[in-house]
């Protein structure tokens, strides 16, 4: 179905199971819109009570083009917010995906998304890939800090000591160690 910018209803879109050829198409329509209406419905949507939408929501943007994804700079600690409050763990690795690829500076770091991170990486009750990304975003953020940086290497050398880690987080355990070398 051809959608003009302006008879969009975005949100009945996203209300079902969206496929590849969806994604495609409401990218090709939100990337095309030169005043980022569809981008701010889309991120208005991200906070939709209905949880398959704000899901869906999440996910069209993590397919994006840079300059879309870039759009959400200023809404770094709206995201960290929604990541750390949300229930739904798809829209929690969603979520920390898009925080992931985004710059990190002193003036925007958060200690409570610092904490959320060190903690949700260390527990063995999240999903791998939430820990993953918890373990990066929390790279990200303690390089700035000598001293957090040490605090981080530290929980990385313990985290195999708590319990095995799956092959996903080993991997990602070791690439960040080697950063930090």
């Amino acid at each position: 179905m051809a959608l003009s910018d302006n008879s969009c209803d975005l949100r009945s879109r996203l209300l079902g199971r969206i496929h590849e050829n969806d994604i495609r198409e409401l990218c090709h329509m939100i990337q095309c819109c030169e005043n980022h209406s569809l981008t701010e419905q889309l991120y208005r949507l991200m906070f939709d009570a209905d949880k398959r939408v704000s899901d869906n929501a999440v996910w069209l943007f993590t397919h994006l083009d840079a300059p879309r994804r870039q759009w959400l700079y200023p809404k770094c600690d709206e995201l960290m917010q929604e990541a750390m409050h949300t229930s739904s763990e798809t829209k929690c690795r969603l979520l920390l995906t898009l925080l992931a690829a985004q710059p990190f500076r002193e003036e925007n770091l958060r200690t409570d998304f610092l904490d959320f991170c060190m903690n949700r990486m260390i527990s063995s009750g999240s999903p791998a890939g939430i820990r993953a990304l918890c373990m990066k975003l929390s790279y990200l953020q303690c390089r700035l800090y000598p001293e957090l940086l040490a605090e981080l290497r530290s929980a990385l050398e313990m985290l195999e000591e708590a319990s095995p880690l799956s092959p996903a987080l080993k991997v990602a355990r070791r690439n960040i160690l080697q950063k930090m070398r």
